[in-house]
């Protein structure tokens, strides 16, 4: 008997485009297991629940027809309670529970973006049907933990009245540990975008009656631009402060105008939006001092650990994009809170904001769609940089006359980043041949030969930040963040505390450790016990390989840290990636790496390698290891520099516009160069 499925609803999509929809969700979205009819009530559902929540800063849309609200209503909804924090969503039945969660607002961890790859959404089911475990599930977790109620949250749905017992992300609001740190010159004379100016102005007279906009242009200057939002506080202010007020400039603009003199209360905020971690630094605009710093993880993670995940997630729905720049504008204001609070100052006197990030990260900055960067030929909207009010962002926790600036991006994958990181080192101007490298999700490369900058993006992936690693984490505490195996093996755990999983830094030398003492094949595979026999009892017991999963234990406490035989291959693609890159850079140059004057490692990632441990790996040329200089996050001290100093915000678009961008994927090279930097030279050869 044919099932009585309601009427389809009302679209103005073409039969067509409808079809093409349905068949990229299949692809891409397996959370959605349910039958067609409850898919689009909740469909509907997310949109009325997700109006509600950004209602504040979101125009509403057209109420649902009666017509639609009954596909909602026909559909009966369960009530999910998630625990320690006992929030608690209605949704329909046939929903995932990852969904779920996102309505509840919690936070767990889904680097692959909820399509059953990363097996890193956790949950215990406590009460309540949520079916039975899917063969994703029976690859990710053990016996034991599906029989103790462990379950995928993408890889169930909702069948009844549940409650879900979620693992918190540990470290999601506290500062990642390696991402703060930026290294600055003391500035000089600042000479910041943002100014303040005290003004002594002569009081009205009958003889003298002149108009209020007027008496303050005068010794300014006639081409200054006028905020039209400050005119109406203009008249009382002036008297207020008997003629005496203290005016606030954005470039050749004035933005505010204040009682008194108040030049010594002016602050600006310098954001890194990284796509795993955000950084913000708080600088007094007057010393130049930055005096505070904070990061936090990006709130978009929960729809992917890479941009790709990110994209693909914003198109899917016309609502999403939206979405992901209130992800991100929320971590920014997490952040601003954070700062002021820590040094006491006021929002009011916070002026501007400079953002800086990879193409992608700046477009959702933007609620600009960046799905053109995801497909050949890879092309953004705006590439420039861009300023505009803070309060059109959605930041509400700032004032209307803050004002915000994005530094420029050269390509669809080198973003102002890669700009900023090139303010901060003066890769330009050092003599000889340099490079600057970015260690992150995109691999940035920058090659600074005798004045000629060339740049290209490698696409190294999520693998050094700790996502798409089994037991990959942030550097916060319990994180193992080093290792060595020598006589004994020795891992450094963050905090000192019992390792509950491994970072970037902790992975890349676990696998050069695992390389220098033969536990890895050149190939890359994990070599069994008889294989390595010369190996010490106390590291040759530790490689497990059975019919499911190969493996080299780190840490044996409460709970077993382990490099599996995907991570490896994760830490080769990465690695691979990065090292083709540099070397078709270096080609491009007509150079060898032998001419390199200087290495620069940028970023939170790359600043806390140990030099042997990346070139144990092969990630980069053999070159002399007091050559390589870790530089911080210069991204976020570019940023910083740019906040400070007009000289380097224009720095920073002359160095964007003349960067050659060498793509990648139309070198000839690359393939080959590739597949050949995959390999560990110094791995075992049998």
């Amino acid at each position: 008997m044919a099932k009585n499925h309601p009427q389809p609803l009302e679209t103005s999509a073409s039969p067509g485009a409808e079809k093409r929809t349905g068949e990229i969700r299949r692809c891409l979205d397996p959370c959605w297991k349910v039958p067609y009819p409850s898919e689009r009530a909740i469909h509907l559902l997310q949109k009325e629940v997700f109006k509600m929540k950004r209602s504040a800063s979101v125009p509403m849309e057209p109420k649902l027809s009666e017509r639609n609200r009954s596909h909602i209503m026909a559909h009966k909804l369960f009530e999910v309670k998630f625990m320690p924090s006992g929030k608690k969503v209605s949704m329909p039945e046939g929903t995932s529970l990852s969904l779920a969660a996102h309505e509840a607002g919690i936070t767990f961890d889904s680097s692959c973006g909820g399509r059953g790859k990363c097996g890193k959404c956790c949950a215990k089911a406590i009460a309540g049907n949520v079916g039975e475990p899917t063969a994703v599930e029976k690859n990710a977790l053990s016996d034991e933990e599906l029989r103790s109620g462990r379950i995928l949250l993408c890889q169930r749905t909702l069948l009844g009245d549940t409650t879900i017992e979620v693992d918190p992300i540990r470290g999601a609001e506290e500062a990642c540990l390696f991402h703060k740190q930026i290294s600055l010159d003391a500035p000089g004379i600042v000479d910041s975008p943002f100014s303040k100016s005290h003004l002594e102005l002569s009081v009205p007279t009958v003889e003298d009656p002149k108009a209020d906009l007027e008496r303050i242009l005068e010794p300014l200057g006639r081409d200054l631009k006028i905020d039209m939002d400050l005119l109406p506080s203009i008249p009382r202010i002036l008297r207020q402060s008997r003629f005496k007020p203290t005016l606030v400039f954005f470039q050749k603009e004035l933005v505010a105008i204040e009682s008194g003199n108040t030049t010594s209360d002016a602050y600006g905020i310098a954001f890194d939006i990284g796509t795993t971690t955000v950084a913000g630094y708080l600088v007094d605009l007057v010393t130049g001092k930055v005096l505070s710093s904070a990061s936090t993880a990006n709130k978009q993670g929960r729809h992917g650990a890479d941009v790709i995940s990110r994209i693909t997630h914003a198109n899917r729905k016309p609502d999403f994009l939206r979405e992901m720049q209130l992800l991100v504008m929320e971590t920014v204001a997490t952040l601003i809170d954070r700062l002021l609070t820590e040094c006491h100052v006021h929002s009011e006197h916070v002026y501007g904001l400079v953002f800086t990030g990879n193409t992608v990260m700046m477009h959702f900055l933007l609620n600009t769609t960046p799905e053109n960067i995801a497909a050949a030929p890879f092309t953004p909207a705006f590439t420039r940089s861009l300023s505009g009010k803070a309060e059109t962002l959605g930041l509400q926790n700032l004032p209307s006359h803050t004002r915000f600036i994005t530094l420029p991006n050269i390509a669809g994958y080198v973003g102002a980043d890669t700009v900023s990181v090139m303010v901060a080192t003066r890769i330009h101007e050092r003599p000889g041949n340099w490079l600057a490298i970015d260690i992150g999700t995109n691999g940035e490369v920058v090659l600074s030969s005798n004045g000629r900058l060339l740049t290209c993006s490698t696409a190294a992936g999520p693998a050094f930040e700790g996502g798409c690693i089994s037991q990959g984490m942030r550097a916060i505490p319990g994180a193992v963040y080093r290792v060595e195996l020598n006589e004994k093996p020795v891992c450094s755990v963050i905090g000192d505390v019992e390792a509950t999983g491994i970072c970037g830094s902790g992975l890349l030398d676990a696998v050069s450790e695992m390389v220098r003492t033969g536990v890895l094949h050149k190939s890359g595979r994990i070599q069994r016990q008889d294989q390595c026999p010369s190996l010490d009892p106390s590291i040759r017991n530790r490689i497990e390989i059975t019919e499911s999963v190969s493996r080299f234990i780190l840490a044996d406490g409460k709970k077993r840290v382990a490099v599996t035989q995907k991570d490896v291959r994760e830490v080769q693609l990465a690695k691979g990636a990065l090292r083709a890159g540099i070397d078709i850079l270096l080609k491009e140059a007509g150079m060898t790496a032998s001419q390199l004057d200087g290495i620069l490692l940028a970023g939170a990632f790359g600043s806390n390698l140990r030099p042997q441990s990346i070139q144990g790996i092969g990630m980069l040329p053999h070159v002399p290891t007091e050559i390589i200089t870790p530089v911080g996050n210069a991204a976020g001290a570019g940023a910083v520099l740019a906040l400070l100093s007009k000289s380097d915000l224009d720095l920073a678009s002359s160095l964007a516009s003349r960067t050659e961008h060498i793509e990648l994927s139309l070198s000839r090279d690359f393939q080959r160069t590739f597949l050949e930097a995959i390999e560990f030279e110094n791995g075992a050869e049998s």
